[in-house]
């Protein structure tokens, strides 16, 4: 056991006979909302609305029938979000999402208004997840919630009042270990419930749950220094987590609800005060008697802190959820109290990121800004918009990703001011261009040419224009795509992003073989070539090493050299190196040229090297498909290694679908309705068209030429099917060149 702390020891003999036992609900404050009785007019939140309010729910912390009938209708929206993201086989953010939900409901808050259908399959989702984990406090408190949602003699309540009895009578039947090993099990249950349940009941439990448990510990200490016998290992252990952070875990309790009297008179009540870092006690008081922004602030600063020290330590003694929940707490106390504090306004910004409420961040972002905004107020504030869109991307959310970009309305109004122009980071241009692929991911061509269209216009890039390029392209434009790719050739990078330009070369070739334009094609390939050539002759890092070949790669294929873009892919793989990134990248353009050109030998190599660099799952599973359909062209046996791929692929509901299709155990139509998103449906379209085309469906063609032609072009899938549907032409080398 590690030495206790100098501090800890002067108090505990006094504490040990000033510590009683919590026996009464009396502990709480002013601090903790009021009841409100009566009946309650549930407001409608539509998702358009959510976000505005969501941050009235936010700012305003009164009790009243009309703000109450409001938070119910944003307690019903943010579980319908959860229940979504359940859907989509995002469990852990879904769950987190849930906890959101909850952390907006106050202790006396609580209304079974505020669980619908959708908030049912929300809680219930979350109790699979916490479950599994043995996680029995929030089991216990999200059961609960569901029970209280359903009409009482209804069969699935009694189910879920079945379930809690023999969680109760399994607790009783497992629980081992000492006396204190024990009461850390039941500390560990009653607060993890207190944190979600807004019952009174819930919060008296957890304050005596932590009361005894901290009152034994000291019990052992104090016998540990007078008779210097060390406790059994796991009692030990346990004592020094009770004394380190069982101050925290009591006054957390009450600062989740934004009750610093109320933590500060259970602290004083019980003893556990003496047991807690001085730092943090005075400033739990400066809450708690002074009750200004400022002390708000600095007891949020603690949380913080501590929360981002735990992060980077696995084993740390205090509940990473439980210092999410103060810091929660405290960070909205000190918004409710000043709005314009831009560190307030930023720590509860993180907060309903962290709590998949991530459209009411940008909102709060900005009424903090007002008209004193800076470089690194903007910045802080983009950092957290670009973070929170592309977190929901990520998870195919793409209508949260939206509301969260559309609420940011202000925040980008701010930072497009001229005196700002090149002094933030991340930009404005930097941010709509990330909004702009994910409208290129959905299929959404519309709204993500306006936003390349201005990102382009304060930060012309290559990679900008050659992105307008191909989205013109994919619109049926030619020209106007043309014209992009000219523009590509003059930015003001082009000197710098070699690879970029490349990149643009190649696009113009084929616009330009598309429009039969067959001398001036062969002029962008010959361009294309030179950069790729000249690039993997340039030291750079793996990255652009590995890219460089691949451009290389992509060059040679079309000037019909199978032979040499073989050998270019394969050095891309060997450049990648260790990099899983890199190497999931250089593996699915070598397999995905290799289906090109059916060659089931370099696909399968390809396929090895990335489950051996063990590159990323999804990487895995889409190499393993893609190696899959060349063995159903060629009529070719399997020889195992599509299935090591394939087995990665139930990390994610899609890729499960993805795997259980190719095995075999899904047909065509139930994977066509299993895609969720425009991606997934454009995915689904190729597969089965691509397994029709092995089989000979001579409909299969007109099939993959309609994926081709989807809005969602940056898809892999996309380029696979046009290439796969376009003219196969050959061009010849230019004279005198030497190709690795």
């Amino acid at each position: 056991m590690r030495a206790l702390f100098p501090w800890i020891w002067r108090g505990l003999q006094a504490a040990a006979v000033a510590f009683p036992l919590v026996t009464t609900g009396c502990l709480g404050s002013s601090q903790t909302a009021p009841h409100v009785e009566g009946q309650l007019r549930p407001v409608e939140v539509p998702d358009a609305q959510f976000a505005s309010d969501l941050r009235r729910v936010l700012q305003d912390g009164t009790a009243s029938p009309e703000r109450l009938g409001l938070l119910v209708g944003v307690v019903r929206r943010q579980l319908s979000h959860a229940a979504q993201r359940f859907a989509s086989g995002h469990d852990a953010r879904a769950t987190e999402g849930v906890l959101g939900a909850l952390y907006l409901i106050r202790t006396g808050e609580g209304r079974g208004e505020m669980v619908d259908a959708a908030g049912e399959r929300a809680l219930a989702g979350a109790v699979d997840r916490v479950s599994s984990r043995g996680d029995e406090g929030r089991a216990e408190a999200l059961m609960r919630m569901r029970a209280a949602a359903l009409d009482p003699g209804s069969p699935a309540r009694k189910v879920i009042e079945d379930h809690l009895a023999a969680l109760t009578q399994w607790r009783k039947d497992t629980r081992t270990g000492g006396p204190l090993a024990q009461l850390g099990a039941d500390e560990r249950t009653a607060v993890a419930r207190a944190l979600l349940d807004p019952s009174d009941q819930a919060l008296v439990a957890g304050v005596k749950a932590v009361n005894a448990w901290i009152a034994r510990a000291i019990e052992y200490q104090i016998a540990f220094q007078e008779s210097h016998q060390r406790p059994e290992r796991e009692e030990a252990v346990e004592a020094q987590r009770a004394l380190e952070s069982g101050g925290a875990t009591m006054a957390t309790l009450f600062l989740r609800n934004g009750d610093a009297r109320g933590a500060l008179q259970a602290l004083e009540q019980t003893g556990a005060g003496r047991v807690m870092l001085p730092a943090l006690l005075t400033r739990i008081k400066g809450a708690a008697i002074n009750d200004t922004p400022r002390d708000w602030q600095a007891l949020a600063t603690v949380f913080a802190a501590k929360d981002q020290e735990e992060a980077q330590e696995s084993d740390g003694d205090i509940d990473p959820q439980l210092l999410a929940a103060g810091l929660w707490g405290t960070a909205l106390e000190t918004y409710r109290r000043d709005p314009a504090s831009f560190d307030g306004a930023f720590l509860l910004a993180r907060s309903l990121v962290h709590f998949g409420m991530p459209e009411g961040a940008p909102l709060v972002l900005e009424g903090a800004l007002g008209a004193h905004a800076t470089p690194a107020t903007l910045s802080a504030s983009l950092g957290v918009v670009l973070g929170a869109v592309g977190d929901s991307a990520a998870m195919d959310d793409l209508d949260t990703a939206r509301r969260t970009f559309k609420a940011a309305a202000g925040v980008f109004a701010q930072a497009d001011r001229s005196d700002f122009k090149e002094r933030i980071q991340p930009s404005p241009a930097r941010a709509r261009f990330v909004m702009a692929n994910i409208e290129v991911r959905a299929g959404n061509l519309a709204d993500a040419r306006p936003l390349l269209e201005l990102a382009v216009r304060d930060e012309p890039s290559a990679s900008g224009f050659t992105s307008l390029a191909m989205v013109e392209r994919q619109a049926g434009d030619g020209a106007a795509a043309l014209d992009h790719v000219e523009r590509a050739f003059a930015a003001p990078d082009a000197r710098t992003a070699v690879l970029d330009v490349g990149d643009a070369h190649l696009l113009a070739f084929e616009l330009l073989r598309e429009a039969g334009k067959t001398d001036r094609a062969k002029t962008s390939l010959d361009a294309a070539l030179n950069v790729a050539l000249s690039a993997r002759q340039t030291k750079g890092n793996p990255a652009e090493r590995a890219r460089a070949e691949r451009l290389l790669g992509h060059v040679l294929e079309r000037y019909g050299d199978a032979r040499g873009a073989t050998r270019a892919f394969e050095r891309a793989l060997s450049a990648a190196g260790s990099d899983r990134s890199n190497l999931g990248a250089a593996m699915l353009d070598a397999i995905g040229r290799a289906l090109v050109g059916h060659d089931l030998v370099a696909a399968r190599a390809a396929l090895k090297r990335g489950i051996e660099g063990d590159v990323s799952e999804e990487d895995l599973v889409y190499g393993g498909l893609w190696v899959s359909l060349l063995e159903r062209e060629t009529k070719t046996p399997t020889d195992g290694t599509v299935e090591r791929a394939l087995r990665a692929g139930f990390k994610t509901a899609w890729t499960a679908k993805l795997s259980a299709w190719a095995a075999g155990k899904l047909s065509d139509a139930d994977l066509g309705a299993s895609a969720q998103s425009p991606s997934q449906r454009v995915e689904a379209a190729f597969y089965t068209a691509m397994a029709g085309k092995a089989a000979g469906d001579p409909a299969a063609e007109q099939r993959l030429k309609q994926v081709a032609s989807a809005p969602v072009m940056d898809l892999l899938e996309v380029q696979l099917a046009r290439e796969l549907t376009s003219p196969r032409g050959r061009a010849d080398l230019p004279g005198g060149v030497q190709l690795p």
